[in-house]
Parts: structure tokens; C-alpha cells; sequence
């Protein structure tokens, strides 16, 4: 009974909703901390627009825009973008009172000045991750705000820059003294919690790979990496929250790119033992038993001894083939890496200094110069557009809505997605003017003190918020948030007058419209953009085959998983057809040839020091120089195989480095063969006269 009056109850709710028009509240609406994020920043806003008014600064609306801007879930995030948004203020202040004073009487070349700096700063902005690349785009739109703002008034550009930078300051402090009273999320934490989630899941898949369960497929282990990559900004992040974050974060660097590592080993494991290759069983079984739950070596004397141990074997016995030592290798490498997740992860939450940290762990991005020079061209051409029309107009105040198009075409560049974030603005901004309206109209005119003012700005700043924290709703909810304050025109004398309003913020929804034509008539290609990634990794391949490419290090592998990872997303924006996905395929496969000729090669420079295989692993150095096409893999298997048969007669310590250049060769032979047509067809490798 009590079930059917609860059936009823929720029955009659849903019905009353739907006659009401409300929308049923979904839990994916509020996740988990969005309530006090809302809470944080309406009292952020508040205290920097108290604190703005009582100072009598010009424009207060500028320090509730800052806030919104700031607007933030943790901690180290505001700390950062606050951080490099003051450094970001500050030189575009220092550019715009620099041109208005060069340029001050020439219209053309003013404004031709700005659009050269504007698409400099989006240039770096494209090279530059995390809020770094915040700091260069706002560098070039703060020009625009002050030397545009001021270019009917050139005498009062210092005037501006000193009141736009005070602004910013008592909008960055407001957020600051918030956030540490209410004691917001701290990055570090989550960066912790993260690390600890991954390192669960990649030592997962090794246990999965070694005892031959079934391997997760590309879409598995290619978001695991996605999501151990993203914590790079994390990193960035909590560098801003603790005293000692040098050591911490070094330590957080390392377990990232040894987690990496360990998925590279799970997947070699995997594909070997799915290939049915030449691996006895006995072997196999001793190799499993050696790993059991896959907990990682205690130091490095045990690694060593393990590796010993695998390698002994019986005067009966057949001599180890490349295969095996290929899997003796990765195997042994997934425990020694699951070692550095282990003592990163401790680092990161202890703050000492564990057993085996590496000093110098640098983490690689795939960088696209190509793509920074087409966003700022793209920009620049969009600016000289916008400035056109505006001139030819003749309108005294359309310098208003030039000034938002400069703002918001260099923020377009942060993401794929142009059109969305044109759509962002077409909606963004038509939005808080309506809601603007509405409170500058019937609202405010009727009440008065802070107190007043607070609570009926808080639901403007509830619903920028939310939408913030939604990624497809977030250009919508940047736009809302920022334009609302630009909009309704806060000044220390507010008027109140419907007609002033109207004239003011015309400029804006023309600037909205011009935006959203400019970003959605020539949108980023995602095609081209995988291209330059495939030529990336063919350019990569060929300087390893001619000797020049880099060595297994941390900045390759990150590097090589950030440049996957890119290939992924601009695959996703592509017809998903089957020859969308072979392309991925083979820039997967040519990315593991990579790497593997590396480790190769970083093995074979260390063995090249031991006297007894000086000779060998010379001529392996050399023919590596010189394969081509015709022969293949087969080759680099004959000397894998020839310096294998020297792994008995040399020390303990020398056998690892030599099993490892032999793990390297067999894995490249393999993916050499495997990759041929490609190869050929980029021309990585050369193909002999005779066999053309």
C-alpha cells in the first residue's frame, strides 16, 4: 500500500511538473560541490564588487568579470589562472599604453598594431597549455579593452590601464580570501586520488595481460591514457598550493609517466601471448610465477636478481629465442615501473623523498606550429574584418563591439569546437542582456544597499556557474557569466534610464553576431589536423632510422601518448567509417615502432660500452642506419638473435642492458614487417634501386 501511494505520489509530481513547465531536476545537474562553487563565487563577486565601489574604482563591473572569470572548482585552479591572469594583465596594459603612445593619431596603424599582437598572443596561446595559454590570450585581448576603449581618448589610456589593473587585482584577492575562509577543494588531493585510481586500473591490465586474459581494446587503454595525461594540468595546478611542490610534483610526473610506461608493457605482453609466438610453457609458467599479483619490486637489487633468475637455465635447456627474451623483458619492466607509480605516488602525498625518484622528469606535448599560425592568422584576419565594419558603419560606438570581437575570437582559440563556441555567444550574450534588462529595469530601480543587490544577483550567478561546469554548455555559461556584468554597466553613479541601456549594449549583440559568423564559417578541419599528426610520427620515424631521433626517456613516451591522444580526438570529429579507424590504427602501430626503436637504441648505447659486444653492437647501431624496404624486419632479427647468444658469458649487471636492446629490436622486426606498406607509402624508409 505504502508502494502505491509512493508510485502515486511520484505519479502526481511528474504531472504537476509537466503542467507547470518546470524541468525535472537531474542529479547531472548538481554534481557533487556545485552548490558550493555556486555559494564560493556569488560571495566572491560580491566582496570584489563591495570592495570596488568603496574605492570609487572606474568600470567596478570589471573586478565581478574577473571573478566569473575565475570562477574555478579547487583551489590551485583559481590560484594558477589568477597567477597568470595578472601576469597576462599586465603586459597586454603595458602593449596598449605602448601603441596609443606610438600610434596615438593613426587610426590604421593603431589598429593594424593590435591585430599583429593579437595573433602573436594566440600564436603562443596555441603552443601553450593549461592557464599558460590563458596568460598569453589575455596579454592580447587586454590591449584591445584598453587601447580600443581608449582610442577616441588616447590622453586617458594610463588612466585605464592603472583602474582595469586595480580591478583585476581586487577581483583576484576577493577570490582568494573566499576560497581560503570557505576552504575550497584542494587540487593536490584530487591530483592524488586520480594517481591512485589510475595506478589501480594499469596494474589491473598488467596482472590481466601476464596470466593471458583478455586484453582491453583501443578504446579502453586509450582513455586510460587520456585520463593520466590530463592530470598533467592537475600537476600545474597543485604547484601553486604547497611550499615544497618542486619535490612533490617531480614525484607525481614520475608516477604518471611510468603508469604510461606500464600500459606500453601490458599491451607488448598482451599482443605477444595473443600471437601465439614461440614462448615454451615452461618458460611461460616460470615468467607468471615470477610475477605472481604483480607487486613491484622492492629495490633495484631484486629487479636484478629477478631478471637473473629468469634468465639461468638448465644445461638441457634450448638457448632463450628473441621472443622470450622479449617477454622476460617487458614483463620484469612492468614490475620495475609499477616501483615508480608506487614511490611518485608516496612522494606526491608525504613530501619526502622516496627510495627511487627520478630528479628530472620532464612530461613531452605533441605541438602543432602549423595549427598556432592558422588560429593566428584566423584571428587577425577576423579582427581586420570586424574593424572594416565597424569603420564603414561610421557609428561613434561601434569601437564597443570591436573591442568584444577582439575578446572573444582570441578565446575561441581554446577550443576544437569554433562553432559551438560561436553558438556560445550567439546565446551567451543576447541572454544577460535580457536578464540585465530585466534587473537594471524592475528590479534594482525599486531597492537599494549591498544587501539588496547581493540577492538578486545570486541567481544570475547560480545559473553561470552551473552552466559552467557542464562542458558542452560551458561557452554558453562563459559568455553569460562575463558579458552579464559587462552589460548591465556597473558604475559607482548607476543609471537607471531604458533608453542609455538599448544605445549601449546595441554594440554588443552586433559583436555576437559578427562572432558567431566569424567562427562558424570557416571552422577548424579536423582532418587536416590528423594529418599533421601522422606526418609528426613519419618525421619522428625517419630521424630514428637515421640515428638522430631521441632515446627512451619520460619526454618521448609522454610525448608519444599525447600525440595518440590528439590523433584520437581529431579522429572522433570524423565520419567513423572503417577506413577512419584503419588510419588510427596504423598511427598506433607506427607510435609502438617508435618507441621501440628507442629502447632499442637507448640499450644498445649503453651496451656499446661493454667490451665483449662492443663489436656486434656496433654493426646492429649501423645496419639500424641503413634498412630498407627490401630486407624488412629480418635483419634486426638476425642480430637481435646473434646478441642473445652473448647474454650467458656476460655479468649479472651487464645482462639486463643487452636483454633489453634485444627486447627492442625484436619488438621493432616485428612492427617493421608489420607496418611495411605504410612505411613505404610515407617514404620513411628507403626501398634499394633493384627492388623497385
Amino acid at each position: 500500500m505504502k508502494a502505491m501511494e509512493q508510485g502515486g505520489g511520484t505519479a502526481r509530481a511528474a504531472a504537476l511538473t509537466r503542467w507547470l513547465w518546470l524541468p525535472a531536476v537531474r542529479p547531472s545537474w548538481l554534481p557533487p560541490g556545485s552548490v558550493a562553487f555556486c555559494l564560493r563565487s556569488w560571495a566572491a563577486v560580491m566582496l570584489a564588487l563591495g570592495a570596488a565601489f568603496w574605492l570609487q574604482i572606474d568600470s567596478p563591473a570589471s573586478a565581478g568579470v574577473t571573478v566569473m572569470i575565475l570562477s574555478q572548482p579547487l583551489r590551485g585552479q583559481i590560484l594558477s589562472k589568477a597567477l597568470y591572469r595578472m601576469a597576462g594583465t599586465l603586459a597586454g596594459a603595458a602593449v596598449a599604453i605602448g601603441l596609443i603612445a606610438t600610434f596615438g593619431q593613426d587610426r590604421l596603424m593603431f589598429l593594424g598594431g593590435v591585430g599583429l599582437w593579437l595573433g602573436l598572443c594566440v600564436v603562443l596561446g596555441t603552443l601553450a597549455r593549461d592557464f599558460r595559454a590563458y596568460g598569453a590570450l589575455l596579454a592580447g585581448y587586454t590591449v584591445a579593452i584598453i587601447g580600443i576603449g581608449c582610442i577616441d581618448h588616447p590622453q586617458n589610456v594610463f588612466d585605464v590601464a592603472i583602474f582595469r589593473v586595480s580591478a583585476i587585482m581586487i577581483g583576484i584577492v576577493s577570490v582568494a580570501i573566499v576560497n581560503d575562509v570557505t576552504g575550497s577543494p584542494s587540487a593536490w588531493h584530487r591530483l592524488a586520488a586520480g594517481l591512485r585510481h589510475g595506478a589501480t586500473q594499469v596494474q589491473q591490465i598488467g596482472r590481466d595481460a601476464v596470466n593471458g586474459l583478455a586484453a582491453p581494446d583501443d578504446v579502453t587503454w586509450v582513455s586510460l591514457a587520456g585520463r593520466i595525461m590530463a592530470l598533467t594540468s592537475q600537476v600545474s595546478f597543485a604547484r601553486t598550493e604547497l611550499a615544497d611542490s618542486a619535490l612533490r610534483m617531480t614525484g607525481a610526473r614520475s608516477a604518471m609517466v611510468a603508469m604510461l610506461d606500464m600500459i606500453s608493457c601490458s599491451r607488448a605482453i598482451s599482443g605477444i601471448l595473443r600471437m601465439d609466438e614461440e614462448v615454451r610453457p615452461a618458460l611461460l609458467a616460470r615468467v607468471r610465477q615470477r610475477f605472481d599479483d604483480g607487486t613491484p619490486f622492492a629495490n633495484e637489487d631484486e629487479a636484478s636478481q629477478a631478471l637473473n633468475d629468469l634468465l639461468h637455465r638448465e644445461p638441457d635447456e634450448p638457448p632463450l629465442t628473441p621472443a622470450e627474451a622479449y617477454l622476460i623483458e617487458r614483463t620484469m619492466a612492468l614490475l620495475s615501473y609499477g616501483r615508480w607509480v608506487r614511490d611518485g605516488i608516496r612522494t606526491l602525498e608525504e613530501g619526502g623523498t622516496a627510495p627511487r625518484i627520478a630528479q628530472k622528469v620532464q612530461i613531452g606535448r605533441q605541438q602543432d606550429p602549423v595549427l598556432a599560425l592558422l588560429n593566428g592568422t584566423r584571428v587577425m584576419l577576423g579582427f581586420t574584418a570586424a574593424a572594416f565594419i565597424c569603420i564603414l558603419s561610421g557609428l561613434p560606438g561601434t569601437t564597443t563591439t570591436l573591442l568584444q570581437v577582439a575578446t572573444i575570437l582570441t578565446l575561441s582559440i581554446t577550443t576544437f569546437d569554433t562553432r559551438a563556441f560561436g553558438m556560445g555567444a550567439l546565446i551567451g550574450v543576447p541572454l544577460s542582456t535580457v536578464c540585465a534588462m530585466i534587473l537594471d529595469t524592475r528590479i534594482l530601480p525599486y531597492g537599494s544597499g549591498m544587501v539588496f543587490f547581493s540577492l538578486m544577483l545570486a541567481p544570475i550567478i547560480f545559473a553561470s556557474c552551473l552552466l559552467l561546469i557542464h562542458p558542452r554548455l560551458m561557452p554558453i555559461g562563459l559568455n553569460f557569466g562575463v558579458f552579464f556584468f559587462i552589460v548591465l554597466g556597473l558604475d559607482n553613479v548607476h543609471n537607471y534610464d531604458p533608453t542609455q541601456f538599448v544605445d549601449r549594449n546595441l554594440y554588443y549583440m552586433l559583436s555576437s553576431i559578427i562572432l558567431y559568423f566569424a567562427l562558424t564559417l570557416a571552422p577548424p578541419s579536423a582532418r587536416r589536423r590528423r594529418f599533421r599528426i601522422v606526418m609528426a610520427v613519419s618525421m619522428t620515424l625517419r630521424r630514428q632510422f637515421t640515428g638522430q631521433g631521441d632515446i627512451a626517456s619520460p619526454l618521448l613516451i609522454s610525448r608519444q601518448y599525447d600525440r595518440l591522444l590528439q590523433a584520437r580526438t581529431w579522429t572522433g570529429h570524423l565520419p567513423q567509417k572503417p577506413i577512419t579507424l584503419r588510419v588510427f590504427d596504423r598511427i598506433v602501430s607506427l607510435g609502438d615502432l617508435n618507441g621501440a626503436l628507442a629502447r632499442a637504441r637507448r640499450h644498445l648505447m649503453r651496451a656499446a660500452t661493454i667490451p665483449a659486444v662492443a663489436e656486434p653492437v656496433a654493426r646492429t647501431q649501423d645496419m639500424l642506419r641503413t634498412l630498407n624496404l627490401s630486407e624488412a624486419g629480418a635483419p634486426i632479427m638476425r642480430h637481435a638473435t646473434h646478441l642473445l647468444a652473448a647474454v650467458d658469458s656476460l655479468p649479472p649487471s651487464d645482462r639486463e642492458t643487452l636483454i633489453g636492446a634485444v627486447s627492442g629490436l625484436f619488438g621493432a622486426a616485428r612492427l617493421l614487417d608489420r607496418n611495411a606498406s605504410a612505411l613505404r607509402h610515407y617514404g620513411i624508409l628507403p626501398v634499394p634501386e633493384a627492388a623497385r
